[in-house]
């Protein structure tokens, strides 16, 4: 394996890590990692670089890079919305692989606003075939709100803590506290359902491979297994979509235990998208409909 510093872009604005394994899988596929946030290229808590140097091992190429105003890129580029201005990067990056090293097929990994960013480049650039998104766009359900009283209100109730807490209120000294910082202006807002159901299986029409990672880290919209097959029943029968839920891992997987699961489980996906676009029209056993949902 070799890792490269580049400088890319049109403005060459955009600094990257190329991650190059000796002896390719498939010379003309690569992984993209799209930054979540305001993070830099080597991920949370080196998510990126442990996923990279993973895939790596295994024969697939990848690059990781910081977006415009991002890390050590410069903050010149695109005007316009976040999510246009990372299609637009994205599209530039995968110029660079396939100027400097031929690469045709590219794989996109986004964590929270990176799965957002991969999902809507995808929509635009045919290049672009597998995603896997962590953490991406959810919608609340029936079963949602249920998981949600169950699992959280009802267990609360029964603990004999959170009753003597309570009656214990009155009689105790109360001191005034300042009020908790305010919520930012700047909010992550997803598509509307119908919007991003429809976005979807076009994907899954063209062939795009669709692997989707939920964690407990984001249970005010997502909190139990088999929710995106109710989130979005119109992906039932899409080929190439695929969901994995994990509730015990935190939304940045910040144990190291927690990564090294979600990184063997992320590469494993990404091998069988790989796998499959190098035998075209084979069944892929690791990646089914709604699958490994526990």
């Amino acid at each position: 394996m070799t890792e490269q510093a580049i400088v890319m872009g049109r403005h060459d604005h955009l600094l990257g890590i190329w991650c190059c394994p000796e002896k390719t899988l498939d010379s003309t596929t690569a992984v993209i990692f799209v930054t979540p946030g305001v993070l830099h290229h080597a991920g949370p808590f080196r998510l990126h670089v442990d996923l990279a140097r993973g895939l790596a091992s295994d024969g697939i190429a990848s690059l990781r890079f910081d977006l415009s105003g991002i890390g050590e890129s410069f903050g010149i580029g695109t005007a316009g919305r976040s999510i246009d201005r990372a299609a637009d990067e994205l599209g530039q990056a995968i110029d660079w692989l396939s100027r400097n090293h031929g690469i045709t097929k590219i794989i996109l990994f986004g964590l929270c606003s990176g799965a957002d960013d991969a999902i809507h480049t995808a929509n635009q650039d045919p290049r672009i075939v597998g995603v896997v998104a962590m953490d991406g766009c959810g919608y609340a359900t029936a079963k949602h709100f249920w998981h949600r009283i169950k699992d959280h209100y009802l267990r609360r109730l029964l603990r004999p803590t959170i009753w003597l807490r309570f009656l214990s209120r009155p009689f105790r000294k109360t001191t005034e506290c300042p009020k908790s910082l305010g919520p930012g202006t700047d909010i992550r807002e997803f598509p509307s359902r119908d919007i991003a159901a429809t976005q979807l299986r076009a994907l899954a029409d063209q062939g795009t491979q669709l692997h989707f990672v939920y964690t407990g880290g984001v249970s005010d919209y997502y909190n139990h297994a088999g929710q995106f097959a109710d989130m979005f029943p119109e992906l039932a029968d899409a080929p190439g979509v695929s969901t994995h839920f994990y509730p015990e891992i935190d939304h940045v997987a910040f144990l190291c235990e927690d990564r090294e699961r979600l990184g063997e489980h992320v590469r494993q996906q990404i091998q069988a998208m790989v796998n499959c676009r190098i035998h075209e029209g084979a069944t892929d056993a690791t990646s089914t409909r709604f699958p490994q949902s526990i």
